[in-house]
């Protein structure tokens, strides 16, 4: 399923941040992934453990899903079957259970982001 990996992106941008000088270029792709993972941040909803179900949770999150669709970034789902859907929901719940389709392993990466953010600024003076 061709799709944007989530939470091998924010592995990836952890290792950007720890490179000690980073290029113009590099800079503005770390500033870019940093920038995609906050938009697409998901607010009050929690991936409940037990249940493999996402619910409604005020002030819970932030949430991303595994992976999301190439050029719409929607989040994707895939099933045995080799179908993909938009809800998962809609996935097997044998499915659901055997695979982490949400995760909040950004939020440390954009929180990493942020130090680095303020400290390369305040090095660039």
């Amino acid at each position: 399923m061709p799709a944007l990996a989530v939470m091998e992106s924010a592995s990836l941008l952890d290792f950007l941040l720890s490179l000690p000088k980073p290029s113009v270029e590099l800079q503005q792709a770390i500033h870019a992934a940093a920038g995609w993972l906050a938009r697409h941040a998901i607010a009050d909803q929690h991936w409940h453990p037990q249940l493999r179900v996402l619910q409604a949770k005020a002030g819970a999150g932030p949430l991303w899903p595994r992976f999301a669709e190439l050029n719409t970034n929607r989040p994707i789902f895939g099933d045995r079957d080799g179908e993909l859907y938009y809800d998962v929901h809609q996935v097997s719940f044998e499915r659901r259970q055997g695979y982490a389709w949400y995760t909040e392993r950004p939020a440390p990466t954009l929180e990493r982001y942020q130090r680095w953010r303020a400290a390369f600024n305040d090095a660039a003076k």
